[in-house]
């Protein structure tokens, strides 16, 4: 294959010969091991006046070293001489770095003519000077690492640096805060020699970091000048580098002992017998992100073992040393910075100032810094709190109370090891390994009780309910009416056969979460028949209930999906990055609540469908019975009806006539949740007056059949709401006597719901006039236990059975008045309204 690849190159260059006339000559070629071959080539550059940059001639000489791999891996080039060396990209004095990435630079299909194109503008901007363009990344000197080992950074220097003041020159010295673990080298922070000396003498200077390993100190210099395209690699070139800077010989021993001197202080009050190794940073003005903007660019120098040795020398207290004895000491330290080579640590600068996250532009930064509560340790909790971890939360706690057994590691992230273990614990331990700071907790537990013991999640910036648990999304329901600014809460289901996730999200504020939001999307996909949500309502919410449910265990195994660990991880990334999104959203508007629909992709009965659908809700009115403690919810559209009414019946009727009509919800027990739905107004039959309203009988039973019917039963009858213009929102005498009537509306049912809407003149007003929230008061009305079902009399929207004299207007559309005459109670009333 290496012959192939030469002689591919070669004939290439031939035809570059060929059609150059002259520009390319091809003057040697010979083998350059097994693996390559070498070309002597001479180009004319173009270069035809100097320029700010390299000194580049009108003709070049080159060698083109062309790997076996050609034309997959790009050729490389070399001078025969070193008047560019120090210049920057290139190295080791004669090799040209034509090149940033040549994964993503290099065209395998342009072969020759575009690695001589690439070498033709390489020289072209070095004779210019604008090989390293503003706007972009300036290229690092180099270093080229010798000794094991490696350090990373992470702190910004900030304003640390000498050309941050802009008075320019002097030499900035300090130290970093770091930790050792083998050939790894953490810098933690950066402190003065005062701050060393503080927290050498405090009592946590002796105690271990989370990682369990001991501190030590290493001497950093940020000078302002560069020390040229590639670093010194003896350390006399360094010393004198240095020096010619503003930082002399003397001082960098000096500083040298006693960074020794001070780590050695480190390790008695640690009780560590071990010796840390003697490391120098050297920072110098040499990158930036854009612009001109720049930032210090870090290097480490590991000093050997003769330097270590020396330096803890200088570092003793000399006093009662005879004079002759010290001057030989430091004959013996001058003549090894004179004599030792530099052996230069790989460092990986880890920076926020000098670096870009991978993650950039995307949703999960959002997650910086946070605080979370995963609820699940499972194919979807488990991923998703991984994400989260890589995201760069502050902290992650996940509760789980199940056992990693054999049959989960399927596609749940846990090994062999694992199995028997506790799933929170173990998942933390995994989190835990992703970063250096420890930042997961495993609580091992059932999610409801904890849920209901935290009314006030406080420290928790998101709350993630990954447990597909009906009971814990009541739970969470519950416990969010006690505090309706908890934080977001995420709530994710994975379809029967892992082809569809489903997520909520509830903002903090939202009036509802995972429990209410799914009741919300199963409401309107019926109500209003979205064919784009069919899918979703018919794996989620089957109905008659699925038969063909998937258990993985013989005996009582709980049921789950069907799926691999690539499908559930795409779903649950997808759904963390969807649900992101909606909270990280600049302008979110009045939506609090959002469902979103995640599909893998595929095709659905022949038809293409999105990847993800949205569906979003405002907050609700939200009023508390004091009687009962009920939360009665009146959804944005339900307001919005009844709103409608009051305004068209204030145009027909006038201002001061009372409307009303029925309420269609439900009563949700397990949360304390009176959940209005939607709203109607008066029935033709009815009477309305100043004072008085009286709900009639007729079409009423066959809408609220309508809207029974359509949604599945989700909806039904559940009271009758009516105005007071202008007046309290209270229920007067008349009202307080027509509340027993209520439930007999519902048949069997034992509670019902009065919703009276009121205010004084500037309140009501604004309502009608703008939409600001009237007054409102609720009550839940109790069957009387006293009345059997069958003998409960009188409509429940009657507030007696006769009213009094008087003109009233008719329900509907009727703008003529008329007077009040006695009628028969309707036997249709007793029937039970589903």
């Amino acid at each position: 294959m290496s012959t192939a690849a030469v002689d591919l190159a070669a004939a290439q260059l031939a035809d570059l010969e060929e059609m150059s006339g002259g520009a390319l000559e091809v003057l040697d070629r010979s083998s350059e091991g097994d693996q390559a071959g070498r070309f002597v080539v001479s180009i004319d550059t173009g270069v035809t006046a100097p320029g700010p940059g390299v000194r580049v001639r009108a003709r070049e000489r080159f060698e083109f070293v062309v790997p076996g791999t050609f034309p997959y891996e790009p050729p490389q080039v070399w001078v025969d001489h070193r008047r560019w060396a120090g210049s920057r990209h290139v190295q080791w004095g004669r090799y040209l770095c034509l090149y940033a990435a040549p994964s993503v630079e290099w065209v395998p299909a342009d072969g020759m003519r575009g690695f001589v194109d690439r070498l033709l503008t390489w020289l072209e901007r070095a004779a210019a000077g604008t090989l390293d363009p503003d706007g972009q990344p300036l290229h690092p000197p180099t270093a080229y690492p010798k000794a094991n080992g490696f350090v990373i950074v992470t702190p910004n220097l900030g304003d640390r640096v000498p050309w941050s003041t802009g008075r320019g020159g002097g030499v900035v010295r300090q130290f970093a805060w770091c930790v050792r673990d083998g050939d790894r080298v953490d810098v933690l922070a950066w402190l003065t020699r005062e701050q060393v000396v503080t927290r050498a003498n405090s009592t946590g200077a002796a105690a271990e970091n989370p990682q369990g390993k001991p501190y030590f100190v290493a001497l950093t210099v940020i000078i302002e000048d560069e020390l040229g395209w590639e670093y010194p690699d003896t350390a006399a070139g360094l010393a004198d580098g240095l020096a010619q800077v503003g930082y002399p010989e003397e001082a960098l021993l000096d500083d040298l002992a006693w960074t020794s001197r001070a780590n050695q202080v480190l390790r008695s009050r640690a009780g560590n017998p071990d010796t840390d190794p003697v490391v120098m940073l050297l920072g110098t003005p040499s990158r930036r992100l854009t612009g001109s903007n720049r930032l210090a660019h870090l290097v480490t120098w590991k000093l050997d073992q003769r330097g270590e040795d020396l330096t803890a020398l200088l570092a003793w207290d000399t006093e009662d040393v005879p004079p002759e004895s010290v001057e030989r000491l430091q004959a013996a330290v001058r003549h090894w910075l004179q004599t030792a080579d530099v052996q230069w640590l790989q460092v990986y600068d880890e920076r926020r100032e000098i670096t870009h996250r991978r993650d950039t532009g995307t949703a999960l930064p959002w997650l910086q810094n946070t605080r979370v509560l995963v609820l699940g340790c499972g194919a979807v909790g488990a991923p998703v709190a991984e994400y989260c971890v890589r995201a760069g939360v502050a902290a992650v706690t996940v509760l789980d109370h199940g056992n990693v057994t054999p049959g989960v590691l399927v596609r749940q992230p846990y090994g062999d090891r694992d199995i028997g273990r506790f799933k929170a614990e173990a998942l933390a331990d995994r989190l835990n390994s992703i970063t250096r700071k420890p930042k997961a907790e495993g609580l091992v537990g059932s999610a409801v009780p904890f849920v209901l013991a935290e009314p006030d999640p406080a420290g928790f910036d998101l709350i993630v309910d990954a447990t597909a648990d009906s009971g814990t999304r009541a739970a969470i329901e519950r416990a969010h009416r006690t505090n309706p600014d908890r934080p977001p809460v995420l709530t994710m289901i994975v379809g029967h056969r892992a082809d569809l996730g489903l997520v909520t999200v509830s903002r903090s504020g939202a009036t509802g979460t995972g429990h209410d939001v799914l009741r919300r999307v199963l409401l309107r996909a019926r109500r209003t028949g979205m064919p784009e949500w069919q899918d979703v309502v018919a794996d989620f919410f089957p109905d008659p209930s699925r038969t063909d449910v998937f258990f993985p265990e013989p005996g009582c195994s709980a049921p789950t999906f069907v799926g691999s660990a690539a499908d559930v991880t795409a779903l649950a990334a997808s759904m963390l990055t969807e649900a992101i999104q909606v909270l990280a959203a600049e302008q979110p508007g009045e939506e609090t609540m959002t469902a979103i629909a995640v599909r893998r992709p595929r095709v659905l009965s022949g038809q293409h469908r999105a990847a993800a659908e949205c569906l979003k809700w405002p907050n609700d009115v939200v009023v508390k019975d004091a009687g009962t403690g009920y939360d009665v919810r009146i959804s944005a559209e339900a307001m919005a009806e009844i709103r409608t009414e009051v305004r068209r019946g204030a145009r027909v009727r006038g201002t001061r006539i009372e409307t009303g009509g029925m309420l269609l919800g439900t009563i949700d027990e397990s949360t304390g949740v009176v959940s209005v739905d939607l709203a109607t107004g008066p029935s033709p039959d009815s009477k309305l007056s100043n004072s008085y309203f009286d709900h009639g009988t007729t079409g009423t039973q066959e809408l609220i059949d309508h809207h029974s019917l359509r949604t599945g039963g989700i909806t039904g009858f559940l009271g009758i709401w009516h105005t007071h213009p202008f007046g309290r929102a209270a229920p007067s005498p008349t009202d307080r006597a027509g509340m027993a009537a209520l439930t007999s509306f519902g048949g069997t049912a034992t509670k019902a719901l009065m919703v009276i809407f009121g205010g004084a003149a500037p309140v009501w007003t604004a309502w009608i006039e703008s939409a600001q929230p009237p007054d409102v008061h609720v009550t839940v009305v109790e069957r009387d236990p006293a009345v059997p079902f069958a003998d409960a009399a009188g409509p429940a929207t009657r507030k007696q059975d006769t009213p009094p004299p008087g003109q009233y207007f008719p329900g509907g559309f009727s703008m003529s008045p008329r007077e009040s005459r006695p009628r028969l109670r309707r036997r249709w009333l007793r029937r039970r309204i589903r």
